[in-house]
């Protein structure tokens, strides 16, 4: 600062908290989710969402039946859609899930990581919600301490705390918590992943833990994969190649377990989840859109609406070359309508960057609508930040996931992970933290 005298009235409220920082974290991770936990009365929250699949999958390993889904789900999902739903197209024949994959046997139709690791708790505390509880409360713990040493390093300690405490208040990552879903595990994987890159950039390690954190991100949301360009090319613009190289080892090392199981079982050493094919198709066909309330304007031209039809799969044996047919119609109905793509990408940027919607229901969009003033005071704290290089990846981060939400699947829960480099701004701009001008 230019005034070296004039002390920040954050740090000098925030200064005598330093030596119990640690506790002040856990405080913060913890106790609003232990709230929440006991206002839900121990069940977990509604609306169900994906829920019920993560739970199936983690029941299924832990009773030693493999990543894999039962006969009883391939029928309850026929049962349920019923009628002219375009579910019903993918439902149709209860000996296969979403489909794709057939039920009774290995699939790689989803990724495995939050699967197992609830499996994990089920088989120590009981298949109960406390064992979610408890995994995500895990993951939230690492994330908030991962935030803190990210921007403790760069900002120094008052920012850093102040940092990790709004990550760990940010009512959004709160509600997430509760869920039997990938949530909070993303949120907070990106924040771990991010932390060791950074630091790996300033030569403080060399590169291998940055790539087996994403490697386990990846097995828990395969968007990982697109973080890793963006992490080698921060670390070339560092000119740090030994952690680049060490980088890219340690991802294959945490993703080779998943690639080699996939060879064994499947035939194929296959990488990337197989229902990414579905997504594709539905994310981009105008009647599967109108459901989710995403009305396509009918002047809009679409050519070869022939490749809407799902594809006849009877014929089709197996995971992996159903998926492989899905996807190329898919694709092949993306390469046909760019007008349609670009309005598609326009409208999942909006819905990216909205509150909430029915992302998080009528008052969690209200509550939601503090993401404009988030990101004006945090973007305001990262413009003073920007001759920092970590500043530049944390954005970067934020238009990355903008960029591959706006082509795939839009939505303000596939932005939450991101309102973390929004809060960390918030807290530059209120702490007078080392490198502040």
């Amino acid at each position: 600062m230019s005034d070296k005298g004039y002390v920040c009235t954050v740090n000098r409220y925030l200064a005598p908290l330093l030596p119990h920082t640690v506790l002040v974290v856990f405080l913060a991770v913890i106790l609003p989710r232990m709230l929440l936990f006991f206002y839900l009365g121990g069940e977990l929250p509604l609306p169900a969402r994906d829920q019920g699949l993560y739970i199936h999958t983690a029941g299924r390993i832990a009773e030693g039946e493999g990543f894999s889904f039962s006969s009883d789900l391939g029928l309850l999902k026929n049962l349920r859609n019923t009628g002219g739903s375009p579910q019903r197209i993918w439902t149709e024949n209860p000996d296969y899930v979403f489909g794709l994959a057939p039920v009774e046997t290995p699939t790689a139709v989803m990724e495995p990581g939050y699967s197992v690791l609830l499996a994990l708790f089920f088989s120590v505390f009981g298949a109960v919600s406390g064992s979610v509880f408890t995994l995500n409360l895990l993951f939230a713990i690492g994330g908030a301490f991962a935030v803190r040493k990210l921007v403790t390093e760069v900002w120094g300690a008052e920012s850093g705390l102040m940092a990790a405490v709004l990550w760990s208040l940010y009512p959004p990552f709160v509600y997430y918590s509760a869920y039997a879903m990938t949530e909070t595990a993303h949120i907070s994987m990106l924040m771990i992943s991010s932390m060791l890159v950074l630091s790996s950039g300033r030569g403080r390690g060399k590169g291998f833990l940055a790539g087996v954190s994403t490697g386990v991100f990846f097995l828990i949301r395969a968007t990982a994969l697109f973080l890793v360009p963006l992490q080698l090319l921060y670390l070339a613009w560092r000119k740090n190649w030994k952690a680049l190289f060490f980088l890219v080892g340690g991802f294959a090392v945490a993703v080779s377990p998943w690639v080699v199981r996939n060879w064994i079982s499947l035939g194929e050493p296959v990488l990337m989840p197989t229902k990414g094919s579905l997504n594709l198709w539905m994310r981009n066909n105008p009647e599967v859109l109108a459901l989710e309330g995403i009305n396509v304007p009918e002047n809009l031209q679409q050519n070869n609406t022939s490749l809407l039809e799902y594809p006849s799969t009877d014929s089709i044996p197996g995971e992996l070359a159903r998926s492989r047919a899905l996807g190329s119609s898919a694709a092949g109905y993306i390469r046909s309508n760019p007008r349609l793509m670009l309005w598609l990408a326009w409208n999942r940027a909006v819905s990216f960057l909205s509150p909430g919607g029915s992302t998080l229901g009528s008052r969690g969009m209200v509550a939601g609508l503090v993401i404009y003033p988030l990101m004006l005071f945090g973007g305001v704290g990262l413009w003073r930040g920007r001759s920092h290089p970590e500043t530049v990846f944390l954005f970067s981060l934020f238009v990355l996931y903008l960029l591959m939400h706006a082509l795939a699947h839009g939505g303000v829960r596939y932005r939450l992970p991101v309102d973390a480099v929004f809060l960390i701004g918030v807290a530059l701009e209120s702490c007078c933290g080392k490198g502040k001008h």
